[in-house]
């Protein structure tokens, strides 16, 4: 299982558009027939504020409604791209409502930036759980989109601590468990040694613990969809933004508990 790294940092490279549905929808709202195609090739992931699915709800988040498709050019100025695949994105319903009808491009000559066409990591910088601006076009951008609207500085900086305390667990626990077990066998007394093992079973269930919690954070969700609207199922996979930052919890897990030393 792939985890999310404690903080998301913004993409050195544009999102490469891999997936190409069917673009056989209808209607109004055919565009949501896109979701699992958009799901994947976003990574789970807000194309704006960069809030993951599980940072926005513990269980899943189909049928709750907090992630949209987001139209980059505006349906409400011109209907003929709303089933246009790559005018859709991947977008948490705070992003999507902050925006409304902003124009891609102010009367300022101010535009909104495309994470399909520019490195997020380019225009952004993550500080302290907020994403900063470094242009004046991610300036309006962070402004249209409200990116640090303190409903989204707050998943961040929870999901930051509690990793770092979890992964702190898991990788000092094995070292403590090592020196606890080796205590015990100068413990002086049968009751300190009992102490001592019990300790160490301790600190053992403490990093077991701490490997679950960290899965609540699993990169690809539990919900994820099996197949999408392309051909194939090639195109299931994290983008290399993502993919690339993620944590392996069984190289994890390995690391934490190596020791072979029996507890009992």
């Amino acid at each position: 299982m792939q985890i999310l790294p404690p903080s998301t940092s913004p993409p050195t490279h544009p999102i490469e558009r891999s997936h190409k549905p069917r673009a056989d929808v209808r209607g109004r709202y055919g565009y949501r027939k896109y979701r699992p195609c958009l799901r994947w090739e976003f990574g789970f992931t807000c194309s704006f504020c960069l809030l993951h699915e599980a940072d926005l709800m513990e269980h899943g988040v189909q049928g709750w409604g907090v992630i949209t498709v987001e139209h980059f050019a505006p349906v409400s100025h011109d209907e003929t791209g709303i089933n246009d695949y790559g005018n859709c994105y991947f977008s948490c319903r705070l992003c999507n409502g902050s925006r409304g009808n902003a124009p891609v491009v102010d009367n300022e000559g101010r535009r909104l930036l495309d994470p399909c066409t520019e490195a997020w990591g380019d225009h952004f910088s993550l500080s302290e759980d907020r994403l900063v601006p470094l242009t004046r076009d991610a300036r309006y951008t962070a402004r249209v989109y409200g990116l640090d609207d303190e409903r989204k500085i707050v998943p961040r900086q929870s999901r930051r601590e509690r990793m770092l305390e979890w992964l702190d667990v898991c990788r000092e626990g094995a070292d403590l468990i090592e020196g606890l077990l080796a205590s015990s066998k100068n413990a002086g007394s049968a009751e300190g040694e009992l102490r001592l093992l019990e300790a160490a079973e301790n600190v053992r269930r403490s990093i077991h613990r701490a490997i679950k919690d960290l899965q609540r954070y699993a990169a690809i969700p539990p919900d994820a969809d099996a197949s999408c609207r392309c051909e194939g199922n090639e195109h299931l996979e994290l983008p290399s933004f993502l993919a690339s930052q993620t944590i392996n919890d069984v190289e994890l897990l390995d690391g934490a508990l190596e020791n072979p030393a029996s507890l009992t």
